[in-house]
Parts: C-alpha cells; structure tokens; sequence
C-alpha cells in the first residue's frame, strides 16, 4: 500500500483522489463538470467550478466507496435493471422539448451524444441500485408509518397541498428552408462530390477536404455508430435503407445534402460516415417563413381550424406538447402562455430550428389537493429522505474502513 501510495503521489497532477485499490482521475472530474456545466439547473446550484467541482469529486468517491463496499458484499446490478430506467429517463428529458428534432439539436449544440447521456445515467443509476440493495442488506427496512404521512400532510398542506394552475399546448414548428434557388446550387455542389467519390476518389480524403460538417471532417466524415431514434427523421430513414459498402447519391434533409456511406449495420445501427453540404439560409428565407406564420396565426386566431393547418404545415412530429403547470415553464415560454386565451395562438417565436407558433389548447384552474391525492407522493418523499440519510451514515462507516485520499489541484 505505501509503495502505490507513493507511486500515486507522484502522478498527483493526474490524480483526483485514491479510494481503496481505484483511482479517480483529473480528467474523469473534468469531464463531469463539462456536462453539468451546460446544464442550467447546476449552473444556479453552483456558485463556482470550484464548488461544482468539490461537488462531484465527493459523488465520485461515493460512488467509487459504494461499488468496493458492493464488491466485498457480493452485490451486482444486472444490464436488465439498468436499461429500462436509462430509457425511462431519456425519455422524460425527450419530453420537454417540443420535437426529437430540438432534443437532438440542442445535444448537438452542447457538444454531447446521446451516447455521452446515456452513459451518464448508467453510471448513476448503477450507484442508486447498489446503494439501495447495500442499505437494505446494511440497515433494518425502512418504514413510514401512516400516522408520518398524515402528520406530514397537515404540518405543510398551505405549501404542498396547492395545485397551480395548468394549461394544455400544441404548437406549429416550421423549418426556414432554403429557396429553390439554394437549394439546386447546393445540390450541384453535392452531385459535383458524389463524382469526385464515383470515379474513385478516397471517402475519408473528400470528406477533410469538402464536408461542411465541422464535427466529423477531421475524421474522414466518420459519424460512428447510430441507433434508430437518434438522428433527424429524415436523414435516418434514407441511412438504414443503405447497404454497407454504398455510397448515396446526395440525401436531401434541412441541414442540407449528404453523401453516405455505410460501413456496417445491424437491426437497429448503422456504422456511417458522411460528407455534408450545407445550403444556406438567407434573411430573405426568414422573413418568408415569419410572413407564413404571422398569416397561420391571424387564420387560428379568427376561427380557423388549429389542427388542420398544424398538420398542413408545421414539421414536428407531433402536434400535441402535454399539459404543463403555468409557473414551471421556462421563459419566455410563461410569459407567452400567460397573456394567451384558450384556443389562441401566440406570435411566431424564432427559435434556432425555426419558427413556433403554442397553440394554448386549454386552461386548468389551480386546486386544493386532498390527503388522499398526495398520499403516495408523501410517502415517497419520506422514504427517499430515510433512505438519503442511510446512505450518509453508509458512506462515513465506510470511510472509516476503506483508504480515501483527495490530492489537490495543481
């Protein structure tokens, strides 16, 4: 142990911290606070990175102090029980934005795969499981009695027991397009590509030198591996059609023309690289699509039929974006939402994938909640703060028998 020690303590500039026989280094820290950096919500918990950081250095070491103490007690997770709960939480995020196309476009625009998610909640779902099966086999259940709940519910009825306000949308997204005039000398530039690569020309040399896609022409256009779901509709139903070793003819979507070829597939991936030609959008393409909603909107707003001009003309794949409470939209969403009357449609917002128009579907009147309505929820939040508190007294005992060492940022 002193020999590693002292190996260890000369990578300290690599070195986060040392729990038993693991290393958690710079770099996975760093990573962590990468991601919880583009979040909003962590940015407002956080007053710093520092304090970020001291924050997931400490979850890690848990994590880490949860998965020997597992091992010593011959505690697994299986995939089975890890997957479902990783889709279940991938979904929900899916479901706050209006479209899959917004969920991937803003994955894109922070600069993190669906596979980087994913793999986020793994872990974290992993350490939830373990401890949770650690404090049941460590700790005597844990129980609520009914008298709890009850006392819960009339000690904090005025804050918890009121039901604000909710209100039902839909909405209309439109893509701005290119003109037809872009859109053909776009796809001359594609076609001019796609001969370079049909007379011979090395995919990966093309792709460096002519793609427009700035996130995979330093590698030859590779894209990886794709599942079904986590790419744009239409640029996904063009690649699985392909067989591997073929090249496309240029795959018209809304970022532009792709050239792609797949490298392998299985039921539901595809191994594909691509070279992209973007075709722009002009300010004048903006302002026709701004004239287009201002006119969807004034139709709707004098009685015309919300449902037949969204399927007429917005490109999400859904129309209907659930019920939402008033206070828990984000802005300027509940501003927009608030001055709105029940079947009105709001003033065109432009967005970075187009214009919206929220269709306010209906308004639901706040309410008191009974007992009975909450019991369960109440419950539940009893037991989740019994169980946090276990896990605290878990992770000191176990710290006072597994090595913890934290080494200081250089």
């Amino acid at each position: 142990m002193f020999v590693l020690f002292f190996i260890l303590s000369t990578l300290a500039d690599q070195t986060a911290a040392f729990v038993g026989d693991d290393v958690i280094l710079e770099s996975e820290v760093q990573q962590h606070i990468d991601f919880y950096s583009r979040d909003p919500a962590a940015q407002e918990m956080f007053a710093d990175v520092n304090e970020l950081r001291n924050y997931i250095l400490n979850e890690l070491i848990s994590q880490r102090l949860v998965f020997v103490e597992a091992e010593n007690e011959s505690i697994s997770v299986t995939e089975e029980e890890i997957e479902p709960r990783v889709e279940q939480y991938i979904n929900a995020v899916k479901e706050q934005y209006p479209s899959e196309a917004d969920f991937f476009k803003d994955l894109q625009e922070q600069g993190i795969t669906l596979e980087d998610l994913k793999q986020n909640y793994e872990k974290s779902i992993k350490t939830f499981l373990m401890r949770d099966k650690l404090i049941a086999k460590k700790f005597s259940s844990i129980t609520i009695s009914p008298t709890a709940v009850r006392e819960f519910y009339e000690n904090n009825k005025d804050s918890i027991a009121q039901r604000p306000g909710s209100v039902r949308l839909s909405h209309i997204l439109m893509y701005i397009r290119p003109s037809e005039a872009e859109l053909k000398k776009g796809f001359e530039n594609a076609l001019d590509v796609y001969k370079l690569l049909f007379t011979g020309g090395d995919f990966g040399v093309i792709a460096q030198e002519f793609s427009d896609d700035e996130n995979t022409k330093h590698k030859g256009g590779m894209l990886g591996k794709i599942k079904k779901g986590e790419t744009i509709e239409e640029f996904e139903a063009a690649i699985f059609d392909l067989k591997p070793g073929v090249i496309s003819q240029p795959i018209p979507t809304r970022l532009g023309y792709h050239i792609v070829e797949v490298l392998n597939k299985g039921p539901d991936w595809v191994l594909a690289r691509q070279i992209l030609i973007k075709v722009d959008v002009t300010r004048s393409d903006t302002l026709r699509y701004e004239k287009l909603a201002n006119m969807i909107r004034e139709l709707v707003n004098e009685g015309a039929n919300f449902d037949s001009l969204a399927r007429k003309y917005s490109d999400a794949s859904e129309i209907d974006i659930g019920e939402y409470y008033i206070n828990q939209l984000s802005h300027p969403i509940d501003s927009i939402v608030s001055n709105l009357e029940e079947h009105e449609l709001s003033e065109p917002m432009l967005t970075p994938v187009g214009y919206h128009l929220i269709y306010l579907r209906e308004k639901i009147p706040g309410e008191i909640l009974t007992f009975e309505e909450l019991r369960d929820y109440i419950y539940k939040y009893l037991y989740d703060q019994k169980s946090q508190e276990k896990f605290t007294q878990l992770i000191d005992e176990l710290k006072t028998r597994i090595f913890v060492k934290i080494f200081e940022k250089k």
